[in-house]
């Protein structure tokens, strides 16, 4: 089948719909899909606090999920 004969096959399904509920599920469903074909673009701030993160975790300025639940426990427990 090609790409043609389904469009046709998914318009003639969607006439015989009646339910107004799937058919706005649809619309969100085409909507969603076109999103992942977009690029995604950040602010200059967003990517300056990425690069930054980057470099902190290549000079091991991180804790691990173990030290940061520890540092919580003792700021809880002051």
């Amino acid at each position: 089948m090609t790409t043609q004969d389904l469009k046709h096959k998914v318009i003639d399904k969607v006439n015989e719909l009646e339910d107004e509920n799937i058919l706005l599920d649809l619309i969100k469903m085409i909507d969603d899909s076109n999103i992942d074909n977009d690029m995604y673009s950040i602010s200059l701030n967003h990517r300056e606090a990425i690069n930054k993160a980057i470099k902190q975790i290549e000079n091991g300025e991180y804790l691990t999920d173990e030290q940061s639940n520890k540092q919580i426990d003792k700021w809880l427990n002051e």
